[in-house]
């Protein structure tokens, strides 16, 4: 596969070679013969000896069952009622027992499918985690981490550095091996092995299963757009990011998510033609090259979406019923109690304390349906593709969606075509 040019992120990132293999003695001396002999003997007695008390005593992961595959092939179709739903396998029908015992070895660096598709460039540290198991390609799980939908706090539990209360930089050796201990308990921890977000592509394309939180586009969108807004620490603290940004807020009209809308995306709006231009196509990820405007309305649902394999297996917690979707995604695996995902807190919500910041009035809300009708769209595929959501669980979100958009809840396609872009995965992802 042919790299594209360096990635433009600063990368920081520790990384080393591990390999368990001794070189082999080849000498075929009598002493050397019995003497290789015995040690082959010892050695296997010493394996079956500490395999049977690993087996006794160490929390094991192995003989977990896979969660059925649904047909992800079918053609979905979004029909204007719930009464026709695909037909989804049930957690507790009868599963694969994939009968793989996982062996635990000293902790590692994993290796990254990031770097070598960006040679040169290290993988942020956010994005890294050490793991101290062996995971069959089958049972793996990349965590698709869409900004500003609470993922956050379920990276931090899976043990990726994102904006973690516990972030283990500064930490004493006594701490990190606590944490990792902690890691191992859990199953879900144990199986997600890499993460994607924004422009770090880490997942590998034949992991068994690609794991999303997502969360309710107009929620996010009005998330993600706070989330960006420079305030008055931010300048002191980063001026050049504050100064960027500033031109989006305060050099168009657009200084409340309510001001956006009704002066960016109404088409009586105050703002000038360039900011309303600028505002549509911010606001549906088309505004390429663009760092002013919220980061994550570029990297929407459609991005993630696309830049998977169109065939992978998808997992889906949902922001809105987290503890949940997690269970459902562990019982999935056939997890034990004692392997259940203890959420770890997040440092990246917002805290917004203006009720300004919060308020959209029914109009904005419809105008937002209408303009994110195709984000929308992709939306419901990731919960219609999901193995662990049930129909009633599926019908449930779908009920939510409909009562904010009903108009796009119940559609099929929208008025605006899907954006190609093909062009804007291939920059970011690296092929």
């Amino acid at each position: 596969m042919q790299p594209l040019r360096k990635h433009p992120y600063n990368k920081v990132s520790a990384s080393g070679d591990f390999n368990e293999e001794e070189d082999a003695d080849t000498s075929t001396t009598p002493f050397k013969f019995k003497m290789i002999s015995g040690i082959m003997i010892g050695t296997l007695a010493f394996v079956a000896i500490a395999w049977f008390s690993y087996s006794l005593t160490s929390v094991k992961i192995g003989n977990h069952n896979l969660p059925p595959s649904s047909s992800s092939s079918t053609t979905i179709d979004f029909g204007n009622t719930f009464d026709d739903l695909p037909s989804f396998p049930s957690s507790a029908s009868s599963t694969i027992d994939f009968g793989t015992t996982f062996f635990e070895k000293a902790p590692i660096d994993i290796s990254s499918s990031f770097e070598s598709h960006w040679p040169g460039s290290n993988i942020p540290n956010w994005a890294t985690k050490k793991i101290n198991y062996d995971i069959p390609k089958e049972q793996e799980i990349c965590f698709i981490h869409v900004g500003k939908a609470g993922g956050s706090t379920v990276g931090c539990s899976l043990g990726f550095s994102l904006h973690c209360d516990d972030d283990h930089r500064g930490m004493d050796n006594s701490v990190q091996i606590e944490q990792i201990e902690h890691l191992s308990k859990s199953l879900l921890a144990k199986l997600t092995t890499h993460i994607f977000h924004k422009d770090v592509y880490d997942c590998d394309d034949d992991s068994g299963y690609f794991l999303f939180v997502i969360r309710d586009p107009i929620v996010r969108a009005l998330s993600a757009f706070n989330y960006d807004r420079p305030g008055e620490d931010d300048f002191k603290i980063d001026s050049g990011w504050a100064s960027r940004k500033s031109r989006f807020y305060m050099g168009c009209p657009f200084y409340h998510m309510e001001d956006f809308v009704q002066n960016g995306l109404r088409e009586e709006g105050e703002a000038s033609d360039r900011c309303k231009r600028w505002a549509l196509d911010s606001l549906q990820g088309n505004n390429v090259g663009n760092y002013e405007s919220p980061d994550h309305w570029y990297f929407n649902y459609q991005y993630y979406f696309e830049a998977i394999p169109s065939d992978s297996k998808i997992l889906t917690i949902r922001n809105e019923h987290i503890e949940e979707d997690i269970r459902s995604i562990e019982n999935s695996f056939g997890c034990h109690e004692q392997e259940r995902l203890a959420l770890a807190k997040s440092m990246n919500k917002n805290t917004w304390s203006d009720p300004a910041d919060l308020y959209l009035s029914e109009e904005s809300i419809s105008i937002l349906c209408k303009d994110l009708c195709n984000e929308i769209q992709i939306y419901k595929k990731i919960l219609y593709r999901a193995l662990n959501i049930s129909p009633d669980q599926l019908r449930m979100s779908m009920m939510d969606l409909e009562a904010k958009c009903p108009e796009e809840a119940t559609a099929e396609d929208c008025s605006d075509a899907m954006p190609d872009i093909s062009e804007k995965v291939r920059d970011n992802r690296g092929y």
